[in-house]
């Protein structure tokens, strides 16, 4: 099998409208089969298209899909058909029957360009809102590389004054590195608080649909319940824990453990107290072993029984009438994302760039010139 001669599903499995694939030198051996598979419109062969002009044909034998093609270079070949399952299996189907290698678009992308592009395209893909795609198509369009390349001009002149220059300027990309892996990943905001708070009611009204099931019986949320959704624009995602108590029940307490674990790992975390009722051991034992979290006054709709032990930064919010959750939602942009970079600042955005990084500041000091210039270039590379 010649490695080169591929083809990859480039839109995702499932129902859609229009289905592309992209096939990389196989002209040749459509061009071999008899009957041909692609049989176009205008009686030409494939080989005789015009780059960057759309053809209307059929392919396969009867009955045949009807299918668009377009050449975008000399080696390449995008094939459009049917959208869903069926027509764009057949065509897999078909290319690989002719020995050509069907590999997932991830790969295609990385054979064709460098892992610095392969990670922009695949961030891109999996980014969900308007304002990270536009903040990844800037990165995209080299940022990081332009400053490593300059980095590497500077670094033939070893001297303390460069280093210096390198060591700020690195460090200056590296403070991105948690905002710029989030673009392609959604913050993990974790709400926690002792059973019938309402943590449940304030999930749906944050999330504007009803993800976790509401029930005044305390234990309902056993398990982690999580919704997507977006805040001016960035992507967040609301994680509903076991309500957290002395539980007798194995699987209950099985999901509160759970919940402490997420609570460790949330880039935000929501304590929700029930103002309505008197403060008890656990709402004042979460407060003291999350002091740097978001205090949620829930049920604010009905009267105040905690007075002054309130803390006095909490925010009071009514999960049943929606009060104060567009304050709420606005304080967990603040508390996530409270600077943004400038357009032209370069931002690590996956995990391999934010190592590279790291071990490129750890050779400026250590001193080492050519370890430094060896990661730098493979950062690019």
């Amino acid at each position: 099998m010649n490695p080169a001669v591929t083809a990859s599903l480039l839109t995702p499995q499932g129902r859609g409208a229009v289905a592309s694939i992209r096939c990389v030198d196989v002209i040749g051996r459509l061009n071999e089969t008899h009957p041909p598979l692609f049989t176009a419109a205008n009686g030409k062969r494939l080989v005789d298209q015009p780059l960057n002009r759309i053809v209307f044909g059929r392919w396969g034998r009867e009955p045949a899909e009807e299918v668009v093609l377009c050449r975008i270079d000399e080696r390449a070949v995008d094939v459009h058909c049917h959208g869903g399952i069926a027509a764009a299996g057949r065509i897999i189907g078909d290319l690989r029957s002719l020995d050509i290698e069907i590999i997932d678009w991830q790969e295609a992308i990385t054979r064709q360009s460098t892992a610095l592009d392969a990670e922009y395209v695949e961030a891109l893909s999996q980014a969900t809102t308007l304002r990270t795609a536009e903040f990844l198509l800037r990165q995209q369009s080299g940022l990081l590389r332009d400053a490593a390349t300059d980095w590497l001009s500077r670094s033939e002149i070893w001297s303390s004054d460069t280093r210096t220059y390198l060591t700020n300027a690195i460090e200056d990309t590296l403070r991105w590195s948690n905002f710029g892996l989030h673009l392609s990943s959604p913050w993990r905001v974790v709400l926690a608080g002792r059973a019938n708070v309402g943590k449940s009611s304030l999930i749906n009204a944050l999330l504007g649909y009803g993800r976790a099931i509401v029930h005044d019986q305390p234990g309902t949320t056993r398990d982690i319940v999580t919704g997507e959704t977006a805040f001016d624009g960035w992507p967040i995602r609301l994680a509903d824990t076991a309500g957290i108590r002395n539980a007798d029940d194995t699987l209950e307490a099985a999901g509160i453990e759970r919940a402490q674990s997420e609570l460790e790992a949330a880039d935000c975390r929501l304590l929700v107290m029930d103002s309505s009722t008197p403060p008890s051991d656990e709402d004042l034992q979460l407060l003291d072993r999350w002091s740097d979290a978001i205090v949620v006054a829930n049920k604010s709709d009905l009267p105040d029984r905690w007075g002054d032990e309130m803390p006095t930064q909490a925010i009071h919010v009514s999960a049943l009438s929606g009060d104060g959750t567009d304050q709420l939602a606005e304080l967990i942009v603040n508390r996530l994302i409270p600077t943004i970079p400038k357009t032209d600042a370069p931002v690590p955005v996956t995990h391999r760039q934010a190592a590279l990084l790291t071990k490129a500041r750890n050779a400026i000091d250590a001193d080492s010139k050519n370890t430094f210039r060896d990661v730098v270039q493979e950062l690019i590379d």
